[in-house]
């Protein structure tokens, strides 16, 4: 998700199984293992400093990829972006968790109530605290479980003490695709996906991981 140059899988196993990398901060406490990885096969002077060059230029990395890169259920790409532009800072997400974790312990079921009632009436209430559209309940479930569990939530202090990603902020102007939901499919030629992405929002567009009753344009 950081997309850092020089480190794919195959070197990401490797750091694994030596004990470098156990949680995503270690990532970038490896200028530590310098002298080490000089040492083994395949690694020389230059390919060791250009990766710790690399690693160091994503200490500010955008909040979005951060965030999806977690991998936290129901947290694509899309809902990422969705949930940092209302929030902006990777903490206000955290405090979103937080309220949403005491606002289920502040909804028991009713006397008698059936279970798929309750749990219809909690999502609700769940949705509507969020408050973003196409963000519901399910997304908010899986971040209080996330950051309800005390091992993620040192992942994520830990982690943003090694990082300091700015404020995600997109600054949209009015165009023809204003308020317009717009899919990308396929391969395009001249840009990135996320440079797309990024194109029709600061166009005023939304973009869609996938094809629903709510697309206005495909571009394929």
């Amino acid at each position: 998700a950081l997309d850092i140059e020089g480190l794919g899988e195959k070197t990401i196993i490797e750091f694994l199984d030596l004990g470098w990398i156990a949680e995503p901060a270690d990532i970038f406490r490896l200028s530590q293992h310098r002298e080490a990885l000089l040492g083994r096969e395949g690694w020389k002077e230059k390919s060791v400093d250009n990766l710790l060059a690399a690693i160091e230029a994503k200490r500010t990395p955008d909040a979005a990829r951060l965030l999806f890169g977690l991998g936290i259920r129901h947290i694509g790409n899309i809902t990422a972006r969705d949930l940092m532009k209302r929030l902006e800072t990777l903490p206000a997400l955290a405090t979103l968790a937080d309220e949403i974790i005491a606002l289920r312990a502040s909804i028991p079921p009713a006397l008698g109530e059936p279970e798929a009632k309750f749990h219809a009436r909690r999502d609700k209430a769940i949705a509507e605290h969020i408050g973003i559209e196409n963000v519901g309940a399910a997304v908010g479930h899986a971040l209080a479980d996330f950051f309800h569990e005390p091992h993620n939530r040192a992942v994520w202090d830990d982690l943003l003490a090694e990082v300091s990603p700015p404020p995600f902020v997109v600054e949209a102007r009015d165009s023809e695709v204003s308020g317009k939901t717009v899919v990308f499919t396929g391969s395009l030629e001249t840009l990135s996906r996320d440079e797309a992405k990024a194109q029709a929002e600061s166009l005023g567009a939304r973009v869609s991981g996938s094809v629903s009753a709510k697309t206005d344009l495909i571009v394929a």
